[in-house]
């Protein structure tokens, strides 16, 4: 089930470490990535801590930033403070039912969202 996403086909200008593409649905990763805007995934790597990935999780495809505290606690975050309540908080536990899908290509270095701090 594709919640958050359209999967486009492969086209000419898209990046060669691109395995996929997918076109963002809503706005849960503004003001980095707008709603429509295309997103170019490199499924061989996982994004570094922080950075948008794409996530699978209990059947649903979420792209979010992540990271991990002190206790092992997995969260994925949106980058849109209104977005706040659609964070999901995984505990070591429930850290296996998440497969991590690839990192998305950019070249931005997107901050700890405001609301997590």
């Amino acid at each position: 089930m594709m919640d958050d996403y359209t999967l486009l086909p492969r086209s000419g200008d898209m990046p060669a470490e691109a395995d996929f593409c997918l076109r963002l649905e809503n706005d849960c990763m503004e003001p980095w990535f707008p709603k429509g805007e295309m997103l170019y995934i490199d499924r061989r790597h996982a994004p570094e801590e922080l950075q948008p990935g794409l996530f699978l999780i209990r059947g649903r495809v979420l792209c979010r930033q992540w990271c991990e505290d002190s206790s092992g606690t997995l969260h994925l975050l949106c980058a849109n403070p209104r977005r706040e309540r659609e964070n999901l908080s995984l505990s070591r536990a429930e850290k296996a039912a998440c497969l991590c899908l690839g990192r998305v290509l950019t070249e931005k270095k997107l901050p700890m969202p405001v609301y997590f701090f």
